[in-house]
Order: structure tokens, then C-alpha cells, then sequence
């Protein structure tokens, strides 16, 4: 099983002050299961850090620190694989858009998603925060990713 996991998941890990934060950093780093996110993630998480910063969760150290070590889990020997966006995924993730009800972002993630589990013989699963992205992923045959 692989899990794409979006921005949502990963503020969550890396904020650290979440309910599930504690959960969801397990799975990303202490899990047997390969983690992707969509190359959309690298800016969707550095606007989730600065709202962080802009309501005061985190302060310029604690947003540096995180992005570093988002970098470091991201790079190509890091524990956290990134699906890089083709004009494929903005294909797929156009037809998401226009037969379902899908946000843009979401929809991008799911493409990648979806993408990947064509490409693969593994399972992807979605691991998300995020409930209207959960139920999209739900509608479009996707396997959540959920607290045993």
C-alpha cells in the first residue's frame, strides 16, 4: 500500500499541535508504507506554515525549522516521495473538476493520486485532514486512510 497524503495530513505532522498530530507523524515517519504527496504540496505547505505564523501557532524559527525538515523528508533520498504535476495530472484533474463537485486543489492531489495507482500494482490510499477532500476521495473510488 502506498498513501498520498495531502497538505491537510501534513500540517498536522509537522504543526504538531492537532489531535491526530502525534497519529498521523507515526504513519509518515515511523510507518512501513511508502508516503507520496503531489508536488502541489510544496506550496500548499509553505502557505499552511505562514498562516501558522500569521496566527501566531509558530513564530520565523519554528516556520524555517519546518520548511527545512520538509525539504530534507522531500529530498530524493527522503522518506516522503513527491509526485511531480504533469500536463497529465492537470488532464485528470481537469475531468475530476468538471464531473464531480471537487475542489481545484483536491482535485490536483487526486489526479496524482490517481495517476500513481495506474501506474503501480499497489494500493494507494488518501490520507487526509481535510473532510470535503475525504468524501471526494471517497465518491471516486479512493480507500481512506484511517486510525486502526
Amino acid at each position: 500500500m502506498t498513501l498520498l497524503t495531502d497538505t491537510s495530513a501534513l500540517g498536522s505532522a509537522y504543526l504538531g499541535d492537532e489531535i491526530d498530530a502525534e497519529w498521523i507523524g507515526n504513519v509518515l515517519f515511523e510507518g512501513s508504507d511508502p508516503i507520496v504527496i503531489c508536488e502541489l504540496a510544496d506550496v500548499e505547505f509553505a502557505s499552511l506554515l505562514a498562516r501558522a505564523k500569521s496566527d501566531g501557532r509558530i513564530d520565523e524559527a519554528g516556520l524555517t525549522e519546518r520548511l527545512d525538515a520538509y525539504d530534507d523528508h522531500t529530498a530524493d533520498d527522503g522518506p516522503i516521495g513527491v509526485v511531480p504535476l504533469t500536463h497529465a495530472t492537470l488532464v485528470r484533474a481537469r475531468e475530476l473538476v468538471l464531473r464531480t463537485s471537487v475542489r481545484t486543489l483536491d482535485a490536483l492531489h487526486l489526479a496524482a493520486a490517481g495517476l500513481l495507482a495506474d501506474a503501480s500494482d499497489d494500493t494507494v490510499m488518501i490520507l487526509t485532514n481535510d473532510a470535503r477532500q475525504a468524501t471526494a476521495a471517497a465518491a471516486l473510488g479512493f480507500a481512506l486512510y484511517a486510525r486502526t
